[in-house]
Parts: C-alpha cells; sequence; structure tokens
C-alpha cells in the first residue's frame, strides 16, 4: 500500500531533497506552498506531487494538506515574534493528530539545540538564547504530541549557505565581491552538512519509523576552519575567493542583518564539533563534502559568486 506524507519547505534544499528521496521510495507527496504558480511549485507538480496551497500560518490548508497523510516532514523558519515559530508547529502538530493518520513526524530543528551548555550561558535577550529557546520549543511541541514515531534531525551549518539566496543572509559581500567577510578566529571550526543528506534521513525516518523512532541526531560532517572554507570553495568556484574579519563596529551596526554571525561567535566560544564518520557508520547513510555539493550544485553556483566558472 503506497504512503502519503507531507513535506513542509517544499521548495526549499531540505524539503525538496526530502520529496526527491520519498518519490524514489514509491511514495505519495503532499506541498505546502505560498504560490503553486511559481516554478519550483510547478516542478514538483510536474513530478506527481500533489500541491495545497497556504502557508503555515493557515490552519484550514493545514488540514487540508495533512488529511490522511501517514507522516510529516516539518522545517520551519526563524519568525519575528519568536513565538509565532512555536505555533505554526502547533497548526503542524494539530492537524496531524486531528488527521489521525499519522504514525511518523520528523522534524527539523538545528545542531546543539537541545544542549543548553552550549546557549544557555546567554542573556535571555540574545539573538542565540531566542534563537535556541524557540527552536527547543518546536522540539517540545512534536515529542510531546504522542506520535507512534518522531524523529528530530539537528543539521549543522548547510553548505548551500554560500549560495544564493541564502548566501545574501549570511555572507552578503560574496555573490557581489567574492568576498568571505566573517568574525571567525583562526582555529575555528564549524560543523558542515548537506541539505541533501538532511532529505536522507528525513525519508528515511518517515518510511522507517521503527528504526529512528525516538532518535534525535546531530547531523554533521566536515568540521573546517573558515580558512579551509575558502580553499574548498575557491577550487570549486576556479576564482580566488577573498577573506576579511569583520570589526567590532561593523558587527554591531550589521546586528542581525547578517545572521551568521552570533553562530561564528558562538564557534569561537564554544567546541561544536560533530563526529561525521560515527554518523555514517550508525545510519549507513554516506555523507556529500563539500565539493561534492558545490559540483551538484553547479549551476546555483556559477549564480553566487562573481567570476565563477
Amino acid at each position: 500500500m503506497t504512503q502519503t506524507f507531507l513535506v513542509t519547505g517544499a521548495t526549499g534544499y531540505q524539503g525538496g531533497a526530502t520529496i526527491r528521496y520519498l518519490l524514489e521510495k514509491g511514495a505519495t507527496v503532499h506541498a505546502l506552498v505560498r504560490n503553486p504558480d511559481s516554478p519550483a511549485a510547478q516542478k514538483l507538480n510536474q513530478k506527481g506531487v500533489i500541491i495545497f496551497k497556504g502557508d503555515f500560518d493557515d490552519v484550514e490548508a493545514i488540514k487540508a494538506a495533512t488529511k490522511g497523510v501517514d507522516g510529516v516532514f516539518q522545517n520551519l523558519s526563524p519568525t519575528w515574534p519568536a513565538e509565532q515559530q512555536i505555533q505554526q508547529a502547533k497548526n503542524f502538530v494539530n492537524a496531524a493528530l486531528e488527521a489521525g493518520t499519522v504514525k511518523s513526524y520528523v522534524v527539523s530543528t538545528a545542531f546543539y539545540c537541545s544542549d543548553r551548555r552550549i546557549w544557555g550561558d546567554y542573556d535571555p535577550s540574545h539573538g542565540l538564547h531566542i534563537y535556541y529557546t524557540t527552536k527547543s520549543a518546536v522540539e517540545d511541541v512534536v515529542k510531546q504530541a504522542g506520535f507512534p514515531s518522531y524523529t528530530i534531525l539537528r543539521p549543522a551549518w548547510l553548505y548551500q549557505n554560500y549560495l544564493v539566496p541564502q548566501s545574501g543572509y549570511h555572507f552578503p559581500e560574496l555573490s557581489t565581491e567574492g568576498l568571505l567577510a566573517h568574525v571567525y578566529e583562526p582555529n575555528t571550526r564549524m560543523p558542515h552538512f548537506d541539505a541533501d543528506n538532511v532529505g536522507q534521513f528525513a525519508a528515511a525516518a518517515l518510511t522507517e519509523p521503527e528504526k529512528f523512532n525516538g532518535h534525535e541526531i546531530e547531523l554533521g560532517n566536515e568540521n573546517l576552519t573558515l580558512q579551509e572554507t575558502r580553499d574548498l570553495l575557491s577550487k570549486a568556484a576556479g576564482v580566488d575567493i577573498k577573506t576579511r574579519i569583520r570589526s567590532k563596529e561593523e558587527v554591531i551596526e550589521l546586528g542581525f542583518k547578517v545572521g551568521t554571525l552570533i553562530f561564528q561567535q558562538l564557534a569561537n566560544e564554544k567546541d561544536l564539533s560533530i563526529d561525521g564518520k560515527a554518523l555514517e557508520e550508525k545510519y549507513g547513510i554516506p555523507f556529500n563534502n563539500f565539493g561534492d555539493v558545490m559540483a551538484r550544485e553547479k549551476e546555483d553556483l556559477l549564480r553566487s559568486i562573481p567570476g565563477a566558472k
């Protein structure tokens, strides 16, 4: 009997990958999108994905998209106010419970979300504390719902954050000047992961709930310094990527306009490394590295860095 799943963020990297792997497994996929007429939504429709119009605040649309599904993949973006994201999680969970057919529920949040030793010392008004407190609350909504199976995926820094449009928020000068402006210290390492591999985990957890039930997985692969990142990105793009350390005054002025800065500062203060090899061995899913991702996303890479070839 064919299984049916609802995937949120269907036109994004994580949601798109989840859909692709579910379709390969012969599943039927529902997708909730704001604009069904967008090129991305139309591509999904052409692949057989059943499109529902609505957003994460549209309770009735969520109920319609969730009706009759066997599982849900939930991936929510940060919101302001932060409480809106928690309510969105409740919207999906409540719809899934009302549907009465959901057996597996998979949510993607953020690395170290449950580890308050990493972020708990920050003032409650600090962006990191707000970000992680919210993501942790989203996880609690899912864990406390009582689904037959739940899985929490906590991806590290995605390789796709160096590609447009994501790079505009994290490294805004990269797409215009070929510059990685940052606050990393020389030996600081940031764990990286591929959104495509997130999709593999999500699809596996949805279709094999007995294997993944209750698992809360820190997803990371390569732990890279900024210099290593620059070298790998330069090699992939075929151009020399420049780097520059942002001044304290610049960081204050930019504030939340460059969302990655607070995570770079966190990495300077805490060891965020993740043992990717152990994860590969445990779950049997081979991870893609920096070069693999950039080769696969070559079209986006060419649009993301001036002079890339």
